[in-house]
């Protein structure tokens, strides 16, 4: 099951991105705030294009944090 985070790890890591978009929508903010959490842990060192999902992504926390 791990085999295809090789292969597609970008695919996988924005897929906690993505996922905190949809529970944020759907006002579950725990289960947003645990997604954004994890796609931050995987990102936090990448390439500079993909740089601004991951301070939308910070923010986007802030922000459920906060309220």
């Amino acid at each position: 099951m791990t085999y295809g985070r090789y292969g597609w790890g970008d695919l996988y890591a924005r897929s906690f991105y993505n996922l905190g978009k949809i529970y944020e929508q759907k006002g579950l903010k725990s289960k947003a705030r645990e997604n954004y959490e994890k796609f931050i842990s995987l990102w936090k060192d990448c390439e500079p294009r993909f740089r601004p999902l991951v301070e939308d992504a910070r923010i986007r926390l802030a922000a459920l944090k906060s309220s």
